[in-house]
């Protein structure tokens, strides 16, 4: 009988291979940011990196490749178990479920603020990108009706507000272009942009 060819990767290979992949999506990040998404290459990209040409294509498969792989890293850098376990610890209380959620949008956006402008600029030219951008805005609007649908349920909603108006709501000052527009444009600190939203939104969604 023939022997069992068997592959075997050493944890120091993969700790290589980790590096390598870290190391790519660090310099796409700053050359996408600098240069913007349509005048970075992936030569440029390699050539920042340090590595080969064909070692990013072999990680990533392409240009857009490693933007979705960064715009997937940011909710891995704001934790997005943990904000899913807070809200579940706060059941049957709606106002630190809101806090719990607005803490973990914040954290998301502050972490990649320029990502996601370029994501949205480029899915407007590009077909696999606008067809990105629109299920994570339909991601969101989903997640929000999730929420509100347990308000809903616990007679936590205002008075005579439908529960597509408040998932319209709540959908709306979570997203990205109100934190664009105050934090980032406007230069409002974390801490103060996250108290107007929770002292904008509690009395409107929850009474």
């Amino acid at each position: 009988m023939a022997a069992v060819k068997r592959t075997y990767r050493s944890p120091r290979r993969r700790e290589q291979a980790q590096a390598t992949r870290e190391r790519i999506l660090a310099s796409a990040r700053e050359l996408f940011v600098a240069n913007g998404y349509g005048g970075t290459t992936i030569e440029s990209i390699a050539r920042q990196a340090g590595v080969a040409v064909q070692t990013v294509y072999a990680t990533f498969g392409s240009k857009r490749g490693i933007l979705f792989a960064l715009l997937d890293q940011m909710a891995i850098d704001a934790d997005l178990p943990r904000m899913q376990a807070e809200i579940a610890a706060a059941a049957g209380d709606p106002p630190r479920q809101l806090r719990d959620r607005i803490a973990f949008n914040a954290r998301f956006y502050a972490t990649g603020a320029e990502l996601i402008d370029i994501a949205r600029t480029v899915s407007g030219v590009e077909d696999d990108l606008q067809a990105m951008w629109r299920e994570g805005e339909s991601r969101r609007h989903r997640a929000a009706r999730a929420l509100i649908d347990k308000w809903k349920r616990a007679g936590a909603l205002a008075p005579g507000l439908s529960a597509n108006a408040a998932t319209d709501i709540l959908w709306t000052l979570t997203g990205p272009d109100v934190f664009r527009l105050l934090v980032v444009e406007r230069r409002w600190s974390i801490a103060r942009f996250e108290t107007w939203q929770y002292d904008t939104l509690a009395p409107a969604l929850l009474g």
